[in-house]
């Protein structure tokens, strides 16, 4: 049986391994864009975290009171 299909894929073996290696070579173009992909969105929610800590120290600095105005009327009534 062996012999038989050996003899039925002798002419088709070039052709398919080629088409083998193809699919192979653009499965790992795939896998290494989505891995790219990734890492930057990584990157860049790192940087958006950064960039709003960084406001957001930078609104909580400049949002200083003075301890002695704490009481001061902000102009709404409250019960």
């Amino acid at each position: 049986m062996s012999a038989l299909l050996a003899g039925l894929l002798t002419e088709f073996w070039k052709p398919l391994a080629a088409l083998f290696g193809g699919v192979l070579a653009g499965a790992g173009i795939w896998f290494k864009a989505r891995s790219d992909a990734k890492t930057k969105a990584k990157l860049e929610d790192i940087t958006n975290a950064n960039t709003i800590r960084r406001d957001g120290a930078a609104a909580r600095a400049g949002a200083a009171v003075d301890p002695d105005r704490l009481r001061d009327s902000d102009g709404w009534k409250r019960d």
